[in-house]
């Protein structure tokens, strides 16, 4: 007797015994239904090298069309040529003091690149005719920047007036980012945000979203007298990692105090609640939280946090957690880059492919997004400033099934079926490709006893896994490599034993 087992959610914080989803999901994606998609390794896309691990990085197209990429250390700023592909320093020639525990973050508006690190003056170019970076503004310097309609919002400051006031948002003149004395003419000005703690982050747009530790705050444009109009819009509910934010197709996703949300028009969506909170917080390391970086991949709707698990020692991120906001399914990677970004491909001629010797090592297809100029992808950086591209072949995937009480599944669907237990004798995956596929399983007579699996079956000519498990409980352990495109599920072969 045949019984179907889809590869439905990712469910690890579920209980194993009759999960509704399943309980291992890696190096796969989630699809747009019921089905996961292989995650592409790491493949270098640019032999690039910076003096130390990067902090932040943003790419652009210029007022001429032309496709920009910055990055930031701790003590300096580049940019990629597009000739040699290599970092470029493009910093002020005294350099940068970060703190260890600091980052940067950047923004665009008017045609420049803005970054702010907290230590130093915020730091601009012009992206069309700029050669360095310089000072934006002396008077005010902040941990989070972005902006908002016209203006340049920056929120966790610290000015010579009143030092650091991490619950303040302050905002430069309307139209002109370089200018940030107060003024009811140029409507530049600061508001103190009180009773949610320090500002964690600042989303711009047509309106402003203020995360802080213990309060969501929007912005809304009013003109003067006021210019904005702050209205809170969630009080105990907040952003606990600043480096978990980010903002996509008119959604900002951000880790609480309590796990993974979704704000969308003003609604707060929980999409880690019974999912994957508690497996996040048992198994990141808290510690490097502030080596966490978040990315989008515009192809396959995904939100991607890069970030440094319990196995971690060094703090390094190695761990990848998945979310396609589309779904809401999640799952997870490893992968050799330490930095995720969303870059823009610098264009590529033929005769440059030559530096990877021939067509077989050329890192991706001809038809990928990476070779012509300005293409939006997911890219990562390794901790020399190595650019990667996740277009390589697919990474050896793992998924595992729930646990299941086999013998009282067939007994629904049989006649006299008296037992609770069943001889599994067979598994067929149900995937898309010609890559190859194993399954294991483990049989228990009671949930209390340790998950062992048996030896990995390969599939045979029939499309089968030749398996042999006597128990009341099963769950499958289905390994999949090369090229496969789709996995959807598994289809079981059991028959009753025993009886009650």
């Amino acid at each position: 007797m045949s019984l179907n087992v889809p590869f439905a959610e990712w469910l690890p914080d579920q209980p194993a015994l009759n999960n509704p989803g399943i309980t291992r999901a890696q190096n796969v994606i989630p699809g747009s239904g019921p089905f996961y998609k292989p995650f592409p390794s790491a493949t270098q896309y640019a032999p690039t090298c910076l003096p130390s691990r990067p902090y932040a990085a943003i790419s652009l197209r210029d007022n001429l069309g032309n496709a920009h990429v910055y990055t930031a250390t701790q003590r300096k700023l580049f940019t990629q040529d597009p000739g040699t592909s290599n970092w470029t320093d493009i910093g002020r020639a005294a350099g940068y003091t970060t703190a260890d525990i600091e980052g940067w973050r950047f923004t665009e508006a008017y045609g420049l690149v803005i970054g702010t690190n907290y230590s130093d003056s915020p730091q601009f170019i012009d992206t069309t005719k700029g050669t360095k970076f310089g000072d934006l503004t002396t008077l005010v310097k902040a941990r989070y920047i972005t902006t908002l309609r016209d203006f340049v919002l920056v929120g966790n400051t610290f000015d010579a007036f009143d030092g650091a006031v991490p619950y303040r948002v302050r905002w430069s003149a309307i139209g002109n980012p370089a200018d940030w004395n107060f003024s009811a003419t140029t409507q530049a000005d600061f508001q103190d945000i009180l009773g949610g703690g320090p500002v964690q982050a600042v989303v711009g747009g047509e309106e402003g979203t203020v995360l802080l530790k213990t309060q969501i705050v929007k912005m809304i444009y009013v003109g003067s007298p006021a210019i904005f109009e702050f209205k809170c819009i969630y009080q105990n509910k907040g952003c606990a990692i600043p480096q978990s934010v980010i903002a996509a197709d008119g959604k900002i996703f951000f880790y609480g105090e309590d796990g993974f949300y979704m704000l969308q028009d003003d609604r707060l969506n929980a999409i880690g609640k019974g999912k994957v909170d508690q497996w996040f917080k048992a198994n990141a390391n808290q510690a490097g939280f502030d080596r966490m970086t978040v990315s989008i991949d515009p192809l396959n709707k995904l939100v991607v946090w890069m970030y440094a698990s319990v196995d971690s020692y060094d703090l390094k991120p190695d761990q990848v957690l998945v979310f396609n906001y589309d779904t809401g399914a999640w799952s997870t990677a490893t992968t050799k880059p330490t930095f995720l970004f969303n870059t823009l491909s610098l264009p590529t001629t033929l005769a440059a492919l030559d530096k990877y010797g021939s067509l077989n090592d050329v890192p991706a297809s001809l038809d990928s997004p990476v070779w012509s100029g300005g293409r939006a992808f997911l890219a990562g950086m390794d901790e020399a400033g190595v650019i990667y591209s996740f277009s390589g072949a697919n990474m050896p995937a793992t998924i595992e099934t729930g646990e299941y009480p086999t013998g009282q599944m067939l007994a629904q669907i049989m006649q006299n079926v008296k037992g609770d237990r069943a001889l599994v004798r067979a598994a067929s995956p149900k995937v898309h490709g010609s890559g190859d596929v194993s399954v294991q399983v483990s049989g228990k007579v009671t949930p209390q006893q340790n998950t062992n699996y048996g030896a990995a079956s390969p599939i045979n000519v029939n499309g089968w896994c030749p398996l042999r498990s006597d128990a009341r409980y099963h769950r499958y352990r289905i390994t999949l490599s090369g090229n496969w495109t789709q996995a959807m599920g598994v289809e079981i072969d059991a028959v009753p034993t025993g009886s009650r």
